[in-house]
């Protein structure tokens, strides 16, 4: 009886357990100062300052059916590079927040102490106890890109609360040396815990308007200096191929061309300004088949110059949408579900994108993988060299193994990567090594992308031979 009536009030006393803390993690942040206030000592320059941008998307699609419909998000925006606490509204790369356990009750409380939270944990790849400045010079460095090229970021996405919120899309503004934008990095990220970055070089259009911000610092004791943006154009634009499942009623492929404006600039304030636009083209007959346009709902908004009363009314009005991001992008997917399109079933992810996150099953048997497949190589005959890429959503650092008789001039090379992180509990249950490898490398004939594979490997039969044969011989 006890234990059934525990059962009972348990939703209501968790209810009302969290109203508390949220009430009273309400009250710090209205009655605190919100001063900027930095958390490295040493002197820094950064492009903008933190802002928040509450945010229309309008999406319409033409193909191969049409719809329509529009949400709002709150982005934050905040200059790459910058370590701070607002009060207890908003920390930005602050080392005293729980980022790297898993969603818990143990990151939840530690997120108390401040209403919004940005870290780099889950930008560009996961993982890394780095700021956001050194996970973008890793990321840009990955690609071949020089960091030196553009010395000024600023990043565009959604606050965590409470250690939480989902991001469908993150924009990494780059300024060159002489800070006019330059460059974009997308972060896509779809309902399957997916990401792919896309790094695109923009190129200007139209005559920018002039610009009258000053240099100035963002905190009391002159740390942070503050650099305005200077365009010379009034829009950007870029284009790519897309290769990540960002929607069940999209293929993989296809191509995007997308336009920007400088968030920096008040030009791209106004609410018929196109802050950004995303035009999804098909990839043969290069049609429009749909268009993603976002909007300002109105002027960003300085955290540091809010009365109590604004930011009452800002979090009441902000914070839930962040919350519910993920319900709302499932309610229109079953409404176009059921009434306009087929849902298509999900592919294994491309090279390049990130899966979903391991569970802790995987990663335990990812370093059983790993040291298998090391002593098969150590015991290899031939001059081989492996270059193995766990899955990306584990790790992004490739492995390299080389057996003993390995040289440039008469050796192979093989490279591996699983797609996902399933990829090591299905190799487990496989009858033998051969048969594993040769039924992850098949085509899995997905209608969203038919030539998805769960294992990207470049010689299947050597790999298979090497493993086989070390193993025998082990």
């Amino acid at each position: 009886m006890d234990t059934l009536f525990l059962l009972y009030i348990s939703p209501w006393l968790v209810l009302a357990v969290f109203t508390a803390v949220s009430l009273f993690s309400l009250l710090r942040v209205l009655f605190t100062s919100r001063q900027l206030v930095s958390l490295s000592d040493t002197p820094s320059t950064v492009i903008g300052k933190p802002l928040l941008f509450p945010v229309t998307f309008n999406h319409k699609r033409f193909t191969p059916a049409k719809d329509r419909f529009t949400n709002q998000f709150l982005f934050v925006g905040v200059p790459v590079g910058l370590k701070c606490r607002i009060g207890n509204f908003l920390a930005v790369d602050d080392p005293s927040l729980d980022l790297y356990s898993s969603f818990s009750l143990k990151r939840i409380f530690s997120h108390l102490s401040c209403w919004f939270s940005f870290d780099s944990r889950r930008y560009l790849h996961r993982g890394d106890q780095v700021d956001l400045r050194d996970k973008l010079d890793e990321y840009l460095l990955s690609i071949d890109e020089k960091p030196s090229q553009w010395p000024h970021a600023y990043l565009l996405g959604v606050p965590q609360f409470l250690g939480f919120s989902r991001a469908v899309v993150s924009y990494w503004y780059l300024y060159n040396a002489e800070k006019e934008l330059d460059a974009v990095i997308l972060e896509i990220n779809n309902s399957y815990w997916e990401k792919r970055n896309v790094f695109l070089r923009l190129n200007g259009s139209g005559k920018a308007a002039n610009n009258e911000d000053k240099e100035h610092y963002l905190d009391a004791l002159h740390l942070i200096q503050s650099l305005p943006s200077s365009p010379h154009s009034n829009f950007y634009q870029g284009t790519w191929d897309k290769k990540i499942f960002a929607s069940p009623f999209e293929k993989v492929d296809g191509q995007v061309s997308n336009r920007f404006m400088d968030p920096l600039q008040p030009a791209s304030w106004k609410p018929n300004a196109s802050f950004a636009n995303m035009t999804t083209l098909d990839e043969t007959s290069g049609t429009v088949k749909m268009v993603t346009r976002m909007t300002c709902s109105g002027l960003p908004i300085d955290p540091c110059e809010m009365s109590a009363w604004q930011v009452l009314c800002f979090v009441l009005r902000w914070t839930l949408p962040g919350m519910l991001t993920t319900g709302y992008i499932v309610f229109h997917a079953l409404r176009i579900r059921f009434t306009l399109m087929r849902m298509m079933k999900k592919p294994p992810v491309r090279m390049g994108s990130v899966g979903r996150y391991p569970t802790k099953n995987e990663l335990n048997l990812e370093k059983i993988f790993r040291a298998y497949l090391a002593s098969c190589v150590e015991r290899c005959s031939s001059p081989v060299k492996v270059e193995y890429l766990p899955c990306r959503a584990m790790n992004s650092d490739t492995v390299y193994m080389t057996s003993p008789s390995y040289n440039e001039k008469e050796g192979q090379t093989i490279t591996v990567e699983p797609a996902d992180p399933g990829f090591y509990t299905r190799f487990a249950h496989y009858e033998n090594v051969r048969t594993a490898i040769m039924e992850e490398i098949q085509l899995t004939n997905h209608e969203a992308d038919p030539t998805a594979r769960r294992l990207l490997l470049s010689h299947p039969d050597l790999m298979a031979e090497i493993l086989t044969i070390s193993s025998s011989n082990a």
